[in-house]
């Protein structure tokens, strides 16, 4: 009944192939495993007996012809790897990939395939590597593609045919870290992955967020990790929900980083003698550049950046006038028509904030890591500077639960209790706007100071 499920001889008639030592270049055709055969044919006979026998439910004949219609496709997907492995021959002996233009083939294959580059460059790996007869066998389903594709690795790092043949009855990942353990790393590549250590910060297209990416060393990595752990587990408050872990190794880097600036500020240069002293004041880093009008009309929406120019919005806006100052600058094409800074909470004011409130005024919080001053009405909604608009917060409830969470404190908590409510939403009415002959009348009442009839 699923005879036609079959795209090779029956199971019988196909033996295992044992492994030899020849060189994976050369053209012995009992080369690779044919285990997997074994396996689809099972899968087919099970379909075919369920089918046949009519004593099983429908639910379970149908996860059986599943199960079988997946081999089959897979089996499918192997022959169609194993063509497309021949035609990369191909172009690698008449050298396609220079005469079109691309510096090697696996830019060509992943262009002409509109594949990952890993994948490409797999295929490239077997085509330079696999004899056509090897290719021709992937072709007509004999062996699978990544069969091969993971035992050619493997002979390649050194491992004998004994150590392959052990590997034939583990998954393809558990053969993939065989291959890693196998692989040799000598001093020189020690060297090399060290001096090729890099990390790299590239801007979204839109500016909203940057992706980081890099190459550690796995000694290098394995500190980094280990410490932005046991940093992000410190950031958590008790009782508050916990991120992710990559969350909190974000969250841990940034932290890192900023007590970094913190603790080693950048020196004013020595004034001239006669001259006044200049204020030791560091340009700062968390500066953000509103093009006004736009960014104040937006409500900070829009027009807004850091001073490396990536996009930032309103919450970034009031953090920045907690911690940092606002750069205001209006600009008509090339000309600055205003520039002009807002400075942030003073210095004195600040310290006598955090010695009135002796830490997180958070009700029930103990955190004490960067305890910082927060405007409790944020300035961008009309709030001021004053000793009664300000609170001290922790890290925590600062940077993640307020500025980038929305929640906001309400005003009318205790000073040294203060609770946090949830952020602000709206269901999205709207009251219609008076029309303009009722509009004027009121304006006109309001200018004799009498009440509407």
């Amino acid at each position: 009944m699923f005879d036609y499920l079959l795209d090779y001889q029956e199971a019988g008639s196909t033996r295992p192939s044992p492994a030899v030592t020849a060189d994976v270049r050369g053209s012995h055709p009992g080369m690779f495993m044919t285990r997997y055969q074994r396996e689809r044919q099972a899968a087919y006979d099970r379909a075919r007996h369920m089918v046949e026998s009519r004593s099983h439910l429908r639910p379970d004949v149908e996860d059986a012809k599943a199960e079988a219609a997946l081999v089959r496709e897979q089996a499918a997907v192997s022959r169609a790897r194993g063509g497309q492995v021949a035609w990369v021959k191909s172009m690698l002996r008449h050298n396609s990939a220079a005469r079109l233009g691309y510096g090697n083939p696996v830019d060509l294959v992943a262009s002409r395939m509109d594949v990952h580059r890993s994948t490409a460059r797999d295929m490239v790996y077997l085509a330079q590597r696999l004899d056509d007869s090897h290719i021709e066998r992937i072709r007509e389903g004999e062996v699978a593609y990544v069969r091969v594709l993971e035992e050619t690795r493997l002979r390649e790092a050194g491992a004998s045919a004994e150590e392959i043949t052990r590997t034939r009855d583990l998954d393809l990942d558990s053969v993939g870290r065989v291959v890693q353990q196998m692989r040799k790393v000598t001093r020189d590549d020690e060297r090399r992955i060290f001096e090729g250590q890099y990390v790299a910060f590239q801007p979204s297209l839109d500016g909203s967020h940057v992706r980081m990416n890099g190459r550690l060393g796995s000694f290098e990595a394995e500190i980094c990790r280990a410490a932005l752990n046991r940093r992000g587990e410190k950031l958590v408050p008790a009782g508050e929900e916990r991120p992710n872990a990559g969350h909190r190794r974000a969250l841990a880097l940034t932290t890192l980083c900023q007590d970094e600036l913190d603790q080693h500020p950048v020196v004013a240069p020595v004034a001239e003698p006669g001259t006044p002293s200049p204020r030791n004041r560091r340009e700062p880093l968390l500066m953000v550049v509103a093009n006004n009008p736009i960014a104040e009309a937006s409500g900070f929406e829009r027009g807004v950046s850091v001073l490396a120019g990536g996009r930032v919005g309103p919450g970034t806006v009031d953090l920045i006038q907690c911690s940092g100052r606002i750069e205001n600058i209006t600009v008509t094409g090339q000309d600055i028509t205003h520039h002009g800074s807002v400075s942030a909470i003073r210095p004195g004011l600040r310290r006598a904030v955090l010695a009135r409130d002796e830490g997180c005024t958070i009700d029930g919080c103990s955190s004490t890591y960067r305890l910082e001053v927060h405007h409790i009405l944020e300035r961008s909604r009309g709030g001021d500077h004053s000793p009664e608009n300000l609170t001290t917060l922790c890290w925590w409830h600062h940077h993640v639960a307020v500025h980038r969470r929305g929640m906001r404190i309400d005003p009318q908590s205790p000073p040294h209790r203060r609770r946090l409510l949830p952020e602000r939403r709206t269901c999205g009415y709207r009251p219609p706007l008076p029309d303009p002959y009722t509009l004027a009348a009121l304006r006109a009442l309001a200018k004799i100071n009498r009440a509407p009839p």
